[in-house]
């Protein structure tokens, strides 16, 4: 039996903007923030929560 690793699904921007608040418990802007430097156009969810983590935690520059 082979063991074929299937890859995440993966959801544009505006596609997890629409729905921040219900798979990740954050509002739009925050996803926003948390995707602002990536170069890419899709993420999975796995990929977006550490995103968002990520974001969550780092220190505020002024």
């Amino acid at each position: 039996m082979k063991k074929n690793k299937q890859a995440a699904s993966q959801y544009t921007r505006a596609e997890l903007m629409n729905h921040a608040e219900a798979l990740f418990a954050v509002k739009a802007e925050v996803l926003y923030g948390a995707l602002y430097e990536a170069a890419q156009e899709t993420f999975s969810i796995e990929e977006a929560k550490e995103r968002i983590n990520q974001f969550m935690k780092a220190k505020v520059k002024g």
